[in-house]
């Protein structure tokens, strides 16, 4: 026997098999399923992918609307709360647009006083003469469809999108400028954007005839 025991321990020893204690402290691995009622699990695994440790994993089950997320306690908790503040009702979305027409005249006009601060905009793209469409402010939610009448026959349609906390701004999708001509309501510009919370968007679209250009100044505010 005693010879027996000294062939094996030499066998282990050429052969470099080493039998390793476990990792005290080691810690286990839990999985949590979240339900989403309010948005999707798809945009809630963005959210929270910084969350998870070295060890953490998440999939999507897409039927569901459910993320199923694999980590630390310690983690999952983290995640939860996370989770908890994104999936919330609808928030309330304020939306300030100003539409203009601009153009190059050989003599410059001074703008009217709301106008100033798209003026500095269209300056350095040549533009000296402003035109004011209209404005609306709108109170809306996440989600929700909105149409704004302007003046000279002009309609503004877009939906809003979610609000994203990280960026701290909400998607406006499908914004159109439509124009009433003759009984056709004819699209003339379109556009999907992001905006920033508090901070001026301005987008500017040649028109078909002559120079004139359409702009939409856009203010997001929650």
């Amino acid at each position: 026997m005693k010879r027996v025991l000294m062939i094996l321990l030499a066998v282990l020893f050429t052969t470099g098999v080493v039998f390793a204690e476990p990792v005290e402290g080691a810690k286990a691995l839990s999985v949590k399923t979240f339900q989403f009622k309010f948005k999707n699990a798809d945009r809630a695994a963005v959210a929270i992918k910084s969350l998870l440790s070295a060890d953490g994993s998440m999939s999507i089950q897409p039927s569901a609307n459910s993320l199923v997320v694999t980590d630390h306690p310690e983690n999952l908790k983290a995640v939860a709360a996370a989770i908890s503040e994104f999936d919330s009702a609808p928030r309330a979305v304020k939306l300030s647009v100003r539409v203009v027409t601009a153009s190059h005249a050989e003599v410059a006009s001074k703008p009217a006083e709301e106008l100033r601060e798209i003026a500095k905009s269209f300056a350095m793209l040549g533009y000296n003469s402003l035109e004011s469409i209209g404005s609306a402010n709108v109170d809306s939610h996440e989600g929700e469809l909105g149409t704004i009448e302007l003046s000279g026959g002009y309609r503004a349609d877009f939906r809003f999108g979610e609000y994203d906390p990280t960026s701290d701004s909400v998607r406006l999708e499908d914004f159109r400028i439509s124009k009433l001509q003759g009984d056709q309501l004819t699209q003339i510009y379109k556009t999907t954007l992001n905006l920033t919370i508090g901070q001026m968007t301005i987008v500017t679209a040649k028109r078909p005839q002559g120079q004139r250009a359409l702009s939409i100044a856009f203010v997001a505010r929650r």
